[in-house]
């Protein structure tokens, strides 16, 4: 055997025979080979070495982020600092600094937030100036926020913008925007224009100004405006930043829907967009093309932005964006689910997307899949109770008194879905009404791309067609004025959702007639933009008319039609109950 003192250098040997060999442009498995060869001779290193090969870690641990082998890039910077002994911040600042800060973000990365904080707090202790001080205080920040702390973690981000002497305002959606439609109304060539940042405290300030923004919106917090508007201000008068294209990013996102500006949306989504190319904001690539795409799936098909989500979140897991990959990867589920993406195969995704979820400790993003999760488990037949979020992913009434006002709502939406597909009208009829009571003040409603009108509607009226009578009139017109508004926005992807509610209207009016064009017309539609699971509800709704009429041909015709389409969807659940309640 070889001793212990021999072997060390010996490994120093190989790890330097490698480098040296290794053609200049080699990166991956051969490098990290040599690095490992070396960091295990580091006994019997000279000081001037230990530091070089500090800084071949730096380079070795960036390389294993952009292959997204946190893991290994950990041990890199790690191994880089334990070579600088505990003298690094006297004698090399500039490279501890970026060695440490690296080694917390791939440690939130890797779900160590004991070791994230423990570094972070070092990096605050030990840095020079408070733009140094920046990184280790957006670290420590998302990591109280993917631990759902988002309270905590909004008041650090305002504590950070005190000390950077930035004023804390009141500000509310109004404000913030009119100082978007100052960016909405200029042209490319006047916003290409603007100056870059070079303010350093001013970089710093965008930089919390958005983790506080992202962590607000979730809190119901007004200090979300606040945020956004703040960002914008600093954008115009000291210049654009990575930070200004995130910024314009969310604007996009929450400005859109029913009850946003539609124009203004689409127009700060652009300048995300052309922002991001001109500076090339690879850290923020994931998360502006998320929400900018989300926004986009208001009027373009859904099939086609579940797949620029998809691209996001690959977009994120190579750049180390962990929390932002996640969100994308929450976007990319939901949209699949109203898309009418196969259920088997949706299902594989969210486990997939849990598990990665659960590892790298996002909380938050795990939390927002729950929901959806349980539906597809209901859907496909794997809950005791179809109409009951209750299962394998989560217990409804636990889930809904532990959760922000977001997730509660998010329940309550797949739960009055869930009680309409499945006949019971009252329970989906109290599930609309305590979702809206716990969405008074809210900053935006959550509309889920118009599929949240849509179900009011197609409630109100069964309700209102099993009872005979009209009671939820004023609900209704209210609702119908925001399904033909999305109709005018986006009528590939809701012109099949008016069609069958004005089949309900008509039916509900005992004009017969119309309704048996307008459901013909929503099949067809449906079935034209390849929303089968609609077709499905289209189809069943048909079939429920032609019953009420005494004619079994068109009603059985209509109803197998819907069987088929449910099965094909992977609606096991729904296919069981539709067999066992009408006559085939």
């Amino acid at each position: 055997l070889i001793p212990k003192d021999e072997r060390d250098l010996l490994h120093l040997q190989i790890g330097s025979i490698i480098l040296k060999n290794m053609p200049n442009h080699e990166r991956g498995n051969i490098f990290f080979v040599a690095m490992n060869q070396l960091n295990r001779g580091k006994l019997v290193m000279e000081d001037g070495m230990k530091e070089w090969v500090a800084e071949l870690n730096l380079k070795a641990g960036r390389e294993a982020i952009s292959l997204s082998a946190f893991r290994n890039s950990a041990s890199f910077f790690e191994a880089g600092i334990s070579l600088l002994g505990s003298s690094c911040w006297d004698k090399n600042y500039k490279l501890s600094l970026q060695l440490h800060n690296f080694y917390a973000e791939v440690e939130f990365c890797n779900g160590h937030f004991d070791e994230v904080n423990r570094v972070t707090k070092i990096i605050i202790e030990q840095a020079k100036s408070f733009s140094d001080k920046t990184r280790a205080y957006l670290t420590f920040i998302k990591t109280l926020g993917a631990q759902r702390n988002l309270n905590n973690a909004a008041e650090v981000s305002l504590a950070a913008l005190g000390d950077l002497g930035e004023p804390i305002q009141h500000s509310d959606m109004g404000s913030l925007l009119r100082t978007v439609h100052v960016f909405a109304k200029m042209k490319d060539s006047q916003f290409l224009a603007l100056k870059e940042m070079d303010d350093d405290m001013k970089r710093a300030a965008m930089k919390l100004l958005l983790v506080l923004a992202q962590f607000g919106f979730q809190i119901k917090s007004n200090h979300f405006p606040f945020a956004l508007n703040r960002m914008l201000e600093l954008t115009l008068i000291y210049g654009v930043c990575e930070e200004s294209c995130a910024a314009l990013a969310i604007i996009s996102f929450v400005t859109c829907g029913i009850h946003g500006d539609w124009n203004g949306s689409s127009r700060t989504g652009e300048i995300a967009l052309l922002l991001l190319e001109r500076l090339q904001a690879n850290e923020y690539a994931c998360i502006v093309t998320s929400l900018v795409n989300i926004a986009k799936s208001w009027t373009e098909p859904l099939g086609l932005i579940v797949k620029q989500l998809f691209f996001s979140y690959e977009i994120g897991m190579q750049t180390g964006a962990i929390h932002d990959a996640m969100i994308s990867a929450c976007g990319y589920c939901y949209n699949s689910f109203f898309s009418g993406v196969d259920l088997l195969t949706l299902e594989k995704d969210i486990r997939r997307f849990r598990v990665q979820m659960s590892e790298y400790k996002q909380i938050t993003s795990l939390h927002q899949l729950t929901p959806l999760a349980q539906t597809v488990l209901n859907l496909i037949g794997q809950s005791e109770n179809p109409i009951e979020l209750t299962g394998e992913f989560m217990t409804q009434s636990e889930f809904i008194e532990k959760s922000t006002q977001p997730f509660v709502v998010q329940t309550l939406i797949f739960c009055s879905w869930l009680a309409y597909l499945f006949g019971e009208y009252e329970i989906a009829s109290s599930a609309i009404s305590s979702r809206n009571e716990v969405e008074k003040n809210s900053i935006k409603k959550i509309e889920m791309h118009g599929m949240v009108p849509f179900i009011d509607c197609l409630v109100y009226l069964a309700s209102s067609v099993k009872r005979k009578q009209n009671n939820s009139a004023s609900e209704l017109s209210e609702k119908l004025e925001e399904m033909k508004k999305l109709v005018s926005y986006s009528p590939r992807n809701n012109q099949h959702r008016m069609l069958l509610i004005e089949a309900e209207v008509a039916y509900l009016k005992n004009d017969f007639d119309v309704a048996m064009e307008k459901y013909d017309a929503a099949i067809i539609a449906a079935e034209l933009i390849g929303y089968r699971h609609e077709q499905a509800v289209c189809n069943e709704k048909a079939g429920d008319f032609f019953m009420s009429q005494g004619n079994m041909i068109r009603a059985t015709s209509h109803y197998s039609c819907a069987i088929d389409l449910y099965r094909q969807w992977g609606a096991q659940a729904k296919v069981d109950h539709l067999c066992k309640h009408v006559p085939l």
